[in-house]
């Protein structure tokens, strides 16, 4: 049956009697979103249109219906609601409406909401993005998936309600899907510090996070700008492993950015990482940064956005990097390391031009590391 139902009566200043159901799961075409969507609509119990798309904003077109009126213009179209009072009031209605009983059905029965929210979740998404009237009232109805919860969502208010009194943002992290922004290195830093980071992973994230700017006050970040302000965490904790010196690191830095060229805007020591050996973090955190994701997926060209590639001095494979530069410098194993290193945080970014490109140099890595040594 159907997940929500609801019922509008009205005598004035409209006549109209409407009633609205969202299906329990949403109309998937063979190739893409559904294109038969709209309200029927009766005027004076003449069927007027089968598919009535102007009544309601465009992020509802997943609900279904039925409007009946004495009043309504009869040729109604998107220009006439622009023009009618007595029209437009029936859409504004209706979207307050629709969108209360989803805030009711949030709070008082949470798992029928989480079941609306995964078939239905980008359009609310959507709607935040494009209508700039509906993005406050669209808020609260927002849910994410998030370091912390697993198979759990969270809402912003929640998130709110469970920040430290010294944190400063909201915090979210970009990539293509929840199992690979759940291994992200801009995690570390965060798990570290047991702050929670919102996953977006789902194409209209990037259109929702440039239109939202902040909620109840506090900015949301992402997690891979450089430029966040992180408290420094305690280096004396971490005993695992000893750091490359001064002289090793600014060595391997320098082979670092003789290998990657221009393809990186800088190479430096990163002082958030603690699990992963470098980090791809961003120098801009406008749009285009967010963008960037969705130019690809849409296969338009576009330049890639260069990072700063951040590396962990503590981590093994740095440090044998490091070792081998300082000792072996003509070994063949570091330049395809380097690249490799970089190439794997492109695929964690989601980044990654063509991924099948990689497999000739994994396997060459894979042959050096099983060759037996010469004794």
């Amino acid at each position: 049956g159907p997940l929500l139902h609801v019922q509008l009566v009205s005598d004035a200043p409209v006549d109209v009697r409407i009633v609205l159901y969202i299906p329990s799961r949403r109309d998937r075409g063979a190739f893409g979103p559904p294109t038969d969507y709209g309200l029927r609509l009766y005027i004076r119990n003449v069927l007027i249109q089968e598919q009535n798309t102007d009544l309601l904003p465009h992020h509802f077109r997943f609900v279904k219906g039925v409007v009946e009126s004495e009043d309504l213009p009869l040729n109604i179209s998107r220009e006439v609601v622009q023009r009618s009072p007595a029209a437009r009031r029936v859409q504004r209605a209706l979207a307050r409406k629709l969108t209360r009983e989803l805030q009711s059905l949030a709070d008082d029965k949470p798992e029928e909401y989480g079941t609306f929210w995964q078939e239905f979740g980008p359009y609310i998404k959507e709607g935040i993005a494009s209508d700039a009237a509906a993005k406050e009232d669209l808020l609260p109805l927002l849910l994410f998936h998030s370091s912390k919860r697993g198979d759990d969502l969270i809402s912003l208010a929640q998130y709110g309600e469970e920040m430290a009194d010294d944190q400063e943002a909201i915090y979210y992290v970009q990539g293509e899907d929840l199992h690979s922004v759940a291994r992200s290195p801009h995690l570390d830093y965060f798990r570290t510090h047991d702050i929670e980071v919102l996953f977006l992973v789902e194409p209209i994230d990037s259109f929702m996070v440039a239109t939202l700017k902040e909620y109840d006050g506090k900015p949301l970040r992402n997690v891979d700008d450089a430029k966040l302000d992180l408290p420094q965490r305690d280096e004396s904790a971490d005993e695992t492993t000893e750091p490359i010196a001064e002289p090793e690191l600014n060595r391997l830095i320098g082979r670092f950015v003789t290998v990657l060229g221009d393809r990186v805007l800088e190479v430096r020591e990163s002082n958030v990482l603690t699990e992963s050996p470098c980090r791809l973090a961003s120098a801009d955190d406008g749009p285009l940064n967010e963008m960037s994701r969705v130019y690809r997926m849409l296969g338009q060209e576009f330049e890639l956005p260069k990072r700063i590639l951040e590396i962990n001095r503590r981590h093994a494979i740095i440090v044998n990097l490091a070792q081998l530069v300082g000792e072996n410098p003509e070994a063949e194993i570091i330049d395809p390391t380097i690249e490799q290193l970089f190439e794997n945080q492109l695929l964690m970014e989601g980044l990654h031009p063509n991924p099948t490109d990689m497999i000739p140099r994994i396997q060459q890595l894979m042959e050096s590391a099983t060759a037996t040594k010469e004794a």
